[in-house]
């Protein structure tokens, strides 16, 4: 597994109300050969229950996009983050 630490990156993604959510890219986390970004909301930086967001990021030359996740795939990539033992985090 490959974790990857990102310097502060701002992320602008679009909820499904069509609302844009500012989020700093927490973590990158590879997971059966594709990479899975941590999402923290701008909004709920430093508070002890924030929420993550989690997405898929895909490549396309030099474009990159970060994509929802169905709620299989969420459930899969979710709990492999959670049983990652702390030193490898």
């Amino acid at each position: 597994m490959t974790n990857k630490e990102p310097e502060n990156t701002t992320i602008e993604i679009i909820d499904e109300n069509g609302n844009t959510i500012y989020c700093e890219l927490f973590n990158i986390v590879e997971y059966n050969g594709n990479e899975y970004a941590l999402l923290l909301p701008a909004d709920q930086k430093g508070n002890e229950e924030s929420e993550f967001v989690l997405m898929k990021i895909e490549e396309d030359g030099e474009d990159i996009s970060f994509i929802n996740l169905e709620d299989d795939e969420f459930q899969e990539v979710a709990e492999y983050i959670e049983n990652i033992p702390d030193d490898e985090e």
